[in-house]
């Protein structure tokens, strides 16, 4: 139980440190995936949400490249400190060992924060891939 709650407030600590300023930027980054990959599930009858979830989850793309690695950077600086080790293979070693499971629980964290930001979020990736849509009729009408 007591690893259940620290794991908890692990989570909120980390949802906290989610750039907010970073989410509709993903998200108009990577429009034609996500086009696309809503596309290719419209029968399944899933919320905008949850496709936006499926999408991080599927490309495990964190918000913000820059601060994804920084945090990973200060990972591995809190490693090497506690293992006082060759510093190419202590990289090498906490790369193989933790690098997967770190992107994994950024992707999941980053899941759970558009829970918390949905009604605010969704709105505005709706008329994003409604104005991309639309655009994209306007250059086929032109081609005419």
């Amino acid at each position: 139980m007591a690893v259940d709650e620290a794991t908890k407030k692990q989570d909120e600590l980390e949802l906290y440190q989610i750039d907010d300023k970073a989410i509709m930027p993903f998200f108009e980054c990577h429009l034609e995936e996500l086009k696309q990959f809503i596309q290719e599930r419209r029968g399944q009858n899933l919320s905008l949400l949850e496709l936006l979830k499926q999408f991080i989850r599927t490309y495990k793309l964190p918000f913000n490249m820059q601060r994804y690695m920084s945090v990973q950077t200060t990972y591995i600086k809190q490693v090497l400190q506690e293992r006082m080790q060759d510093r190419q293979v202590a990289v090498s070693r906490w790369i193989q060992e933790h690098a997967g499971r770190h992107r994994n629980r950024m992707i999941q964290l980053q899941c759970l924060y558009l829970d918390r930001i949905k009604d605010k979020l969704l709105p505005e990736v709706e008329k994003m891939l409604e104005q991309r849509i639309e655009n994209l009729q306007s250059k086929l009408d032109e081609n005419k």
